[in-house]
C-alpha cells in the first residue's frame, strides 16, 4: 500500500478549529499528521499580494489579480503543503483544513479502495462533496463508490500524489486562481480528478464559519464563463455523435 503523509492546514491564532480537528483525528485513529501554518491573509499588504499574484490581464481566469486576499492567502497556504510534501520520501499527501469533519469511519478497507486506485502521473482523490461526477463507478465497496469527478469546489480533504503537486505549484504560482479551482486544473495542468459517492469529509460550517471572503460579482462572472464553456463542450459532442452516426 501506498505511503502517504498527513498535513493540515490551521491558522495559528484558530486554537479552537485546531482543537476540533485534532479531535476528528482522534476519532479515526489517525496519528502520523503534521500541521502546517496557514497564510494569513489579513495580515498580508498590497505590495505583497501584488508580489504573489499573476498580473497577466489576458489570463482564462478573469477572477486573478481581483481575488480577496483571504483567497490568495488559501492558494498559497496549499502550495506551501504541495512544496513541503515535496520535500519529503512519500508518494502521496492527505490533505485536511482545520474545520473538516469526518461523515463516516475512515476505515482501511475505504484507504485500500482509494489508494489502489492513485494509477495515473498526475491525480487527486477527494474526500469532501462533488459537484459534478460520472455516476458509473469505476471501483467500489460496501456503501462507496470511487467515481471519475468533472467538478469540485472544496479543498478541505484530499489526497494528492507528487505529480500533481508539482504542476499545480508550477502552475498557481504567482497565484493565478482559488485554491479549489479544480476545473481549471484538470484542463490546464492535466490532472486526474476522483472522489468517492458519498463523500467521506464536510465542513463544519454550523461551529466554524469560513474566514475566506470572495468578490461574488467576479465569482458569479466565472461561474457563468464555466457554464457556458460546458455548454459548447457539451453541444459539440452532440453533433459530433451525429456526425459519426452519419457515415457508420
Amino acid at each position: 500500500m501506498k505511503k502517504f503523509q498527513i498535513y493540515i492546514l490551521n491558522l495559528k491564532r484558530h486554537r479552537n478549529r485546531r482543537k476540533h480537528i485534532i479531535s476528528e483525528l482522534e476519532k479515526q485513529n489517525i496519528k502520523n499528521y503534521e500541521f502546517v501554518d496557514a497564510i494569513d491573509g489579513n495580515r498580508l499588504n498590497k505590495s505583497q499580494l501584488d508580489l504573489m499574484t499573476c498580473k497577466n490581464e489576458k489570463i482564462f481566469n478573469p477572477k486573478n489579480t481581483n481575488m480577496s486576499a483571504g483567497q490568495i492567502a488559501c492558494a498559497l497556504s496549499h502550495i506551501k503543503i504541495y512544496k513541503k510534501f515535496l520535500n519529503s520520501k512519500f508518494e502521496l499527501a492527505l490533505i485536511f483544513e482545520d474545520d473538516a469533519k469526518f461523515l463516516n469511519k475512515f476505515t482501511e478497507k475505504l484507504k485500500r479502495l482509494i489508494l489502489k486506485n492513485f494509477q495515473y502521473d498526475s491525480q487527486i482523490i477527494l474526500l469532501s462533496k462533488l459537484r459534478e461526477f460520472y455516476k458509473k463507478p469505476i471501483d467500489k465497496i460496501k456503501n462507496y463508490e470511487f467515481v471519475e469527478v468533472t467538478d469540485s469546489l472544496y479543498t478541505h480533504s484530499y489526497f494528492i500524489n507528487r505529480n500533481a503537486a508539482k504542476s499545480i505549484t508550477l502552475f498557481n504560482y504567482p497565484v493565478k486562481t482559488v485554491s479549489d479551482n479544480f476545473f481549471v486544473f484538470k484542463i490546464y495542468c492535466g490532472i486526474k480528478l476522483y472522489g468517492l459517492n458519498p463523500f467521506l469529509v464536510d465542513q463544519d460550517l454550523k461551529n466554524f464559519k469560513t474566514s475566506i471572503t470572495n468578490k461574488s460579482d467576479l465569482n458569479k462572472i466565472f461561474l457563468w464563463k464555466m457554464y457556458f464553456h460546458k455548454k459548447k463542450n457539451r453541444i459539440l459532442k452532440k453533433r459530433l455523435k451525429k456526425l459519426i452516426s452519419h457515415y457508420d
